[in-house]
């Protein structure tokens, strides 16, 4: 008979107390002070412990009964708990296969774990109120569908990066970008565990600093709605780019770093060095100051900004940027081949870009603020546009 191997999946865990000695409020476990943080998690992990045994006797899944996929045939059995890992709590899934997996096969595990937590597997860990004999604690704590499932190396690898850089304790201009680069280092092209990534960096810093980086990303995502930057986003996007694609295209943008984005508001062309165009949209990164400030607050970060002060904060972002002669001019289809002869070289055709021009203008013309951009342009463009009829509008 074969050998058995043990492989474990890690998740992190997102939990709320209320301690009625302080509040009736919930708060993120990250938002605890420190010593309230350790005694929370001693009565947590105590009552974990109590239910664990619950858990232990139902035997949550036996892959025989199964048919979800070819792998689970290598699958013996599946036992769900959690654990502490240096003072921290993830849902554990431990895992008996037959042999080992190839790694197309534990991303087809991780998807089915998660799938089984996301419909309730477990439901005693889904929601689990507690109250402590001296603290009157209530824990509410879940499995969010966006955290990362790791294996036990890369677990260990995480964690290893995180203590190998310097921790962001403080939301500027500055640490904004160091701590998108941090994300960025962690998850890579992975956008939704990058955003959760962030979200639990804010929980721990609080809600001032929360309210600094929504500010800060907010006012560089309104910084980057330039026309010129548009249309570089419509030819790496390819199937069109109406108003969401191109937020999701911005905080793309804004997640290859500062370096990326500078030169991209210089000269968008030069996104054509950026090699992988595969996931240029990343839809959750504008609403991460919203998930965690909401927590922290109960309520929406806009509530509590100072329009003029957020004003005042854009334009002090916006003296770090030189935004090149053509950067606010809405190109036609006749006009892009010139202006971004690199990405148009990556993305289109001549003939394409011709097809385009003749189905009607890439802009609604009629529209002041197209009419405004495009009558501010330098004198040689506005000899090369276009006088094509109909089409879409932007």
């Amino acid at each position: 008979m074969s050998e058995t191997v043990e492989l474990r999946l890690y998740s992190p865990l997102q939990i709320d107390v209320i301690d009625r000695d302080i509040s009736d409020r919930a708060i993120p476990l990250q938002a605890a002070d420190h010593e309230r943080k350790e005694e929370y998690l001693r009565r947590i992990v105590r009552a974990l412990g109590e239910l664990q045994s619950q858990e232990d006797a139902r035997h949550a899944f036996t892959a025989p009964q199964q048919d979800w996929s070819e792998i689970s045939k290598k699958i013996i059995s599946v036992d769900r708990a959690v654990t502490l890992v240096n003072n921290r709590l993830y849902g554990l899934y431990l895992c008996r296969i037959g042999k080992e997996l190839a790694p197309k096969e534990v991303a087809d595990l991780k998807w089915h774990c998660r799938d089984q937590w996301e419909h309730g597997w477990g439901e005693g860990y889904a929601h689990c109120p507690r109250e402590g004999p001296s603290l009157g604690l209530y824990i509410h704590f879940w499995q969010d569908t966006a955290a990362p499932f790791l294996t036990r190396d890369e677990l260990q690898a995480a964690r290893k990066a995180e203590q190998n850089r310097p921790a962001v304790t403080e939301i500027t201009p500055d640490t904004f970008w160091t701590l998108i680069a941090q994300a960025k280092d962690s998850w890579g092209g992975t956008h939704e565990a990058a955003a959760y990534w962030l979200a639990e960096r804010l929980l721990e810093m609080g809600p001032e600093q929360t309210l600094n980086f929504h500010g800060i990303l907010h006012g560089y995502m309104k910084l980057a709605y330039q026309y010129g930057l548009w249309n570089a986003a419509i030819l790496i996007l390819e199937d069109g780019c109406y108003g969401d694609k191109f937020e999701d295209f911005r905080a793309w943008l804004i997640y290859q770093g500062k370096e990326t984005y500078l030169a991209a508001l210089k000269d968008p062309d030069s996104l054509a060095d950026i090699p992988d165009h595969e996931n240029c949209r990343f839809m959750a990164l504008p609403y991460v100051g919203d998930m965690a400030y909401e927590r922290l607050r109960g309520r929406m970060p806009h509530v509590d900004m100072d329009p003029d002060a957020h004003r005042r904060l854009t334009a002090e972002l916006k003296k770090g940027i030189v935004y090149g002669a053509e950067t606010g001019y809405p190109h036609e289809w006749s006009e892009i081949a010139a202006y971004l002869p690199r990405l148009t070289a990556r993305h289109t055709t001549p003939e394409e870009l011709r097809a385009r021009g003749r189905r009607g203008r890439l802009w609604n013309h009629g529209d002041p603020d197209i009419q405004k951009a495009r009558a501010a342009a330098p004198k040689k463009k506005k000899a090369r546009s276009g006088k094509q009829k109909g089409g879409e509008s932007r």
